[in-house]
């Protein structure tokens, strides 16, 4: 791990507002995902106490002083002949200004010389003067061994709560759709009542609503309720244009530009998956390309495992 950094300090962003940064700042600290942000130019701005410990650094002050810029955590086995590290970096920068995001398996080496082989996902952030770059970094062992658990025998290892094996699935849902929001609600017997179980991370750290009440009447949410009321998997590839089914969005709300959600389907008399009762309904957004009925059928197929896992780990 290079120490060209030490005795820097985080530098601060070109032309960003200062209390806007403090403020979105303060949402990264308080995540409990492996975090930082970074500007244009991949020089490190904010950080929260997970990354920190997953570089095997005391706090967060102690990484302000060691390191300055992205590359310097880096393993230099990654290096392209023909372009550095840093270089590297800020064209997967300009990638996810430009796309919306983008993902790439990495390594990151730790205060420790250890290699970490991980999942790394850029996405812009843009605040009042500027766009910044928000990293989040996923043990890629880890997420991993959680597919394996899920995929064989449709069987989970007895350690992985319904809780993590569904936010595994969220954040799986938004990989394979290339999405970059996610989220899962289940529905009651009578159909009359949907409760939001959780969103991807990438959607707690943007929306506002996260905290609010996570139980709505189906009858009175908008499109994204179309999927129980039609009892099948509905696309919306400009969510601008004008829609009646659309209801508005609350004040704090995400914003979308694409949306796909689909149902799974339950029958609670004969034990299977099938058309009678709509016992969940997953759904991402804001590709940045339109989805597409493989998208659908991706995202479908993996939510059905989850259900039948759940079933057999929870005898339902």
């Amino acid at each position: 791990m290079g120490n060209s950094g030490i005795g820097q300090t985080f530098l601060p962003p070109e032309n960003v507002d200062l209390c806007t940064l403090k403020k979105y700042s303060k949402t990264i600290r308080d995540n409990s995902e492996i975090i930082c942000l970074i500007n244009q130019q991949g020089d490190l701005v904010e950080c929260n106490e997970s990354f920190a410990k997953y570089l095997k650094f005391e706090d967060v002050d102690t990484v302000k002083i060691a390191v300055y810029h992205f590359a310097n955590i880096c393993d230099d086995n990654q290096k392209n002949t023909e372009k550095p590290l840093m270089n590297q970096i800020r064209e997967k920068i300009g990638s996810a200004i430009s796309g919306g995001g983008c993902d790439f398996p990495w390594k990151i080496k730790n205060f420790k010389n250890e290699t970490l082989p991980c999942h790394v996902w850029f996405k812009p952030v843009r605040l009042k003067g500027g766009v910044m770059i928000q990293v989040i970094i996923r043990n890629r062992v880890t997420n991993t061994n959680k597919i394996k658990s899920i995929n064989t025998s449709l069987t989970t290892d007895e350690s992985l709560t319904s809780r993590e094996i569904a936010d595994w699935c969220i954040e799986e849902g938004v990989r394979i759709t290339d999405s970059t929001i996610g989220y899962l609600a289940f529905v009651s017997k009578d159909q009359s009542f949907i409760h939001l179980y959780g969103w991807s991370n990438s959607a707690m750290n943007e929306c506002g609503m996260i905290n609010r009440p996570v139980k709505y009447e189906t009858a009175k949410i908008g499109l994204w309720g179309e999927a129980i009321r039609q009892r099948k998997p509905v696309i919306t590839n400009d969510y601008k244009k004008k829609n009646k089914m659309k209801k508005g969005t609350p004040k704090g709300h995400v914003s979308l530009t694409r949306h796909m959600n689909v149902p799974v389907f339950y029958d609670p008399k004969k034990g299977n998956i099938k058309k009678n009762h709509v016992i969940l309904v997953a759904g991402v957004a804001n590709k940045a390309t339109n989805y597409t009925s493989g998208d659908v059928q991706n995202l479908k197929n993996l939510m059905n495992k989850m259900w039948i896992v759940f079933k057999k780990k929870y005898d339902i």
